[in-house]
């Protein structure tokens, strides 16, 4: 597990609410059923706005906007790469850019957050962008976080690079596998990176999922102030078929005490992969309407 960055913090907000407002959430929380400020069930996310092959120039591109203010735009390009059998080049066919509009380039949170989307596209991904024996695709996948949600901003830029690189389309090989590269100049004859087929059986990029516990309850999609009463809070990775791809935690403002017991943390990893494809199938239905 990676500790979350110093820079952006769910406890930024603690200055925001006072220690009987904390108090008083953390109990609303740990009830059952829950009281969440806002009235949403604990599975349950809010609302975004997404928009897909916004930059003409690049491959595949989409556009996120979170309710809470923050927005990110991911743009994908590929060139071509000859090959090193050397056993760690498919490590490093997709090179991740974040950058977080006002910050430095080697601030934590752009460093946390470029890390993260690598950790989970893995080599997965890399296996897609053979040419060949000698010839690969390498990907450069710039994420530019426009305005900071108030939460944390992993879940957005999750669904921002799943939505881009579900519409990355590559030109298509009109040459042997085995000679020099040669592609055809036509657009429209563009193959997806993800073909209609690959999405039919789940073959899509993983996503990053936001949960925070309280007590015995485990609530997705965290805002702020649930994010500054938590006992944890964790980013968890997970494919469409629900299996655990990563699993970072995160700084939380809890106002209790005794951390949290393996139990909440087996319930989380287990409903995320409930609630996981639920996004998935959200996400799928954005692609098709796109």
């Amino acid at each position: 597990m990676a500790p979350a960055p110093t820079t952006t913090t769910a406890t930024s907000s603690l200055s925001l609410l006072s220690p009987a407002e904390l108090s008083y959430l953390h109990t609303s929380l740990s009830l059952s059923p829950p009281i969440r400020p806002d009235s949403r069930k604990p599975t349950e996310f809010r609302p975004l706005t997404a928009e897909l092959d916004i930059l003409p120039s690049t491959h595949g591109s989409s556009r996120v906007i979170w309710p809470d203010g923050g927005e990110c735009i991911v743009g994908v390009k590929a060139e071509v790469e000859k090959s090193i059998q050397d056993g760690t080049t498919t490590a490093k066919r997709v090179e991740v850019s974040v950058e977080v509009a006002g910050a430095r380039d080697d601030d934590p949170l752009a460093v946390f957050l470029s890390s993260s989307v690598s950790d989970i596209l893995g080599q997965k991904l890399a296996g897609r962008l053979e040419i060949g024996e000698k010839w690969h695709w390498k990907l450069y996948i710039d994420i530019l976080l426009l305005t900071p949600p108030i939460s944390h901003p992993s879940t957005l830029l999750s669904l921002g690079v799943h939505l881009a690189l579900r519409v990355t389309n590559l030109p298509r090989l009109i040459s042997a596998t085995d000679e020099d590269p040669l592609f055809s100049d036509d657009w429209d004859a563009a193959l997806p990176l993800y073909p209609a087929a690959s999405a039919a059986v789940g073959d899509v990029p993983a996503i990053t999922l936001l949960v925070a516990a309280v007590g015995e309850n485990v609530f997705f999609d965290p805002n702020r102030e649930e994010m500054a009463v938590a006992d944890c809070v964790l980013a968890v990775s997970v494919d469409y078929d629900g299996r655990l791809v990563g699993l970072r935690t995160l700084e939380s403002g809890s106002v209790g005490e005794g951390g949290v017991g393996r139990k909440v943390i087996k319930r989380i990893v287990r409903e995320c992969g409930l609630v996981g494809r639920e996004v998935f199938e959200s996400l799928e239905s954005i692609v098709k309407a796109g």
